[in-house]
């Protein structure tokens, strides 16, 4: 019988004892014998709590042991889980350990040999990590030993320049004679019509040149003599430069004596007079001419310096020997120097701290750049005021200030020179294509010109809202501009019954960004990318030729229009197999019409042993 049962019959018991002498007592008889059978009933109830209370603890002790071992087993796996994460950070630590050797510039296993060939018998026996010390130990002290030689070559450069300067001083002491012989014989130089003085008399004004002008035009200079394709020159006269020092000078004697009247006239906003006067550039500035390959054009650029936005400034002009005016050429000047480098078009002023500047002039920087531009002044880009050695901070708040000025001004200078010329060779294909100068069937960008059946019977520009207007797909997922505009063209090309318009877009970005063929076919209806897998697959063909993947001498334009003129010509005779009035035949050279289960086209060119193919 458990706890329970047996408090239960004692309760019981006793509450049948109370009821017998409850009645009894009201009965009026003799209580004496039940009462001791009562309380003897609560001797057995004491009993029976007595051994209820000695159970309870011992479920309570063992329950008390459970729970000790419960936690000490959960201290033990919090522990074990403790040292596995430390083992796992000591792995990923030793996984992530590098030898501080990793980050030293180490001879090429080329040079190591030809440098330490009589010490390889040494290491024969040796693991790798021995190997790799040993060559450790070799190369810090041939290093030391560089070092050394450098050392004494230094303390050679210093000797040889402590020569010099004495050489220096004492050439000096002739320059007074040679002074008086100069001035003695001038007559002589006139009578002979001699000009020994002109060439330092020209050069004497580019002392004149502002810091960073200065620095830009002895780079120029140098870089000059090994780059023919380009020249500079320093435009403008010494006298203008000393006019407006003096002019300078007097405006600030007639600043100091204005008072209290002037301060409340310039609290008002600033008119268009006060920026001709206030913003005005170095009366010198720098033009830089580049040659193009035919010698037919030049590109000039011209660099200012503004001594109040303590900016330079830059304005690209293009000057033709022929007299041909062309849209891409006017773009050209306009786009040529934008797209340089990314998040760098020159709309705004990277100057630190020329905001602060400008309000105590009442002036922000918004209306300078507007004014520079409006006036043909060019814009202030961050790679300019590199090549200047001018501390910028771009768009994004990064500092940047150049001190590698000789090699920062010819890659800005390579970057323009392969710009232009891209630019130039596009042109011209534009200018053959508009007035139909050039002999499609005889160009080397025609891969199949026994095959050629189209032809293109228009090429002409259009606006940008024309070209948006067009249904073609490729519209809606074209990427942000970025600054970037776009010139327009459409070409018509013909074969038969069947046109085929080529909406072409070129960004001013090229050749960072090819141009963009979109197609429109009017063949049974009108056939496009929306409604056409066939013609999506054209201009995916057309749109995916990129300029690393053209033959040397071939030109991106004409290979776009190759392609797209054989692409239509497939269309049209694996589409006319089709048709129950067959138009066109099979001529061009290919294996099967359709491939996959999508049905593509055997728009692709290929070289299939010795005879050409085209495949899917």
């Amino acid at each position: 019988m458990n706890m329970e049962d047996l408090l239960s019959t004692q309760f019981v018991k006793l509450k049948e004892a109370m009821d017998d002498l409850f009645e009894l007592k009201s009965a009026g008889h003799v209580l004496e014998l039940k009462q001791s059978s009562g309380v003897l009933m609560f001797v057995a109830l004491k009993h029976a709590n007595r051994k209820v209370k000695r159970n309870i603890k011992s479920g309570r002790d063992e329950l008390h042991l459970q729970k000790s071992k419960v936690d000490l087993s959960r201290l033990q796996l919090q522990n074990l889980l403790y040292e596995v994460s430390h083992l796992k950070k000591e792995i990923v630590r030793c996984q992530k350990f590098k030898s501080r050797d990793t980050y030293l510039e180490l001879l090429s296993d080329k040079e190591y040999a030809s440098k330490f060939a009589d010490e390889g018998s040494d290491k024969t026996n040796m693991s790798d990590h021995q190997t790799h010390l040993y060559r450790l130990e070799c190369e810090l002290r041939l290093r030391k030993e560089l070092d050394n030689q450098y050392s004494a070559l230094l303390t050679s450069k210093q000797e040889l320049l402590q020569d010099n300067l004495k050489q220096t001083q004492k050439y000096l002491s002739f320059a007074p004679a040679l002074r008086t012989l100069l001035e003695s014989t001038k007559p002589l130089h006139d009578a002979l019509q001699l000009s020994l003085d002109v060439e330092w008399k020209l050069s004497s004004i580019f002392k004149y040149l502002p810091r960073a002008l200065y620095i830009l035009f002895i780079n120029l200079q140098a870089l000059q003599r090994t780059r023919k394709e380009f020249a500079s020159k320093v435009v403008g006269f010494e006298s203008d430069q000393q006019m407006q020092e003096l002019l300078l000078e007097t405006e600030n004697t007639l600043k100091e004596r204005r008072h209290f009247t002037e301060k409340s006239n310039s609290c008002e906003a600033v008119p268009d007079n006060t920026l001709d006067r206030v913003l005005k550039c170095h009366p010198l500035h720098i033009h830089l001419v580049i040659d193009s390959p035919d010698k037919s054009s030049e590109l000039v650029l011209i660099v200012r310096y503004w001594e109040l936005l303590k900016c330079v400034t830059v304005r690209a002009q293009l000057n033709s020997t022929n007299n041909s005016n062309f849209q891409g050429d006017a773009n050209l000047v306009e786009d040529l120097l934008g797209h340089l480098y990314p998040d760098d078009t020159g709309d705004h002023i990277p100057i630190p701290g020329i905001e602060y500047e400008l309000q105590n002039l009442n002036l922000t920087a918004e209306q300078c750049l507007e004014y520079l531009v409006e006036n043909g002044f060019g814009k202030p880009y961050c790679w300019l005021q590199s090549m200047c050695s001018i501390a910028t901070v771009n768009k994004k708040q990064h500092f940047k200030h150049e001190f590698n000025l000789h090699k920062w001004i010819r890659k800005v200078f390579t970057r323009i020179l392969k710009r232009w010329r891209s630019w130039l060779r596009l042109t011209q294909q534009i200018r053959g294509l508009t007035y139909k100068d050039v002999d499609l069937s005889a160009s080397k960008e025609n891969i199949y010109p026994d095959g050629l059946s189209c032809s293109l019977v228009q090429w002409t520009a259009i606006s940008s809202e024309e070209f948006n207007i067009q249904n073609a797909g490729l519209i809606y997922n074209l990427t942000p501009s970025n600054g970037i505009t776009y010139t327009s063209y459409r070409a018509v090309i013909v074969r038969g019954s069947a046109k085929m318009e080529c909406f072409i877009r070129i960004p001013s970005n090229y050749p960072l960004d090819i141009p963009l063929w979109i197609l429109s076919v009017h063949w049974n209806g009108r056939h496009t990318s929306m409604n056409n897998a066939a013609i999506k697959m054209m201009e995916f063909w057309t749109n995916s030729l990129q300029p690393s993947q053209l033959k040397k001498g071939n030109r991106l334009l004409y290979s776009q229009l190759f392609r797209t003129i054989y692409s239509f010509d497939i269309f049209l005779e694996t589409e006319g197999a089709m048709q129950t009035v067959r138009e066109y035949n099979k001529e061009k050279p290919y294996i099967s019409t359709f491939t996959k289960r999508i049905r593509l086209r055997p728009y692709k060119y290929i070289m299939k042993g010795s005879t050409f193919t085209f495949k899917q």
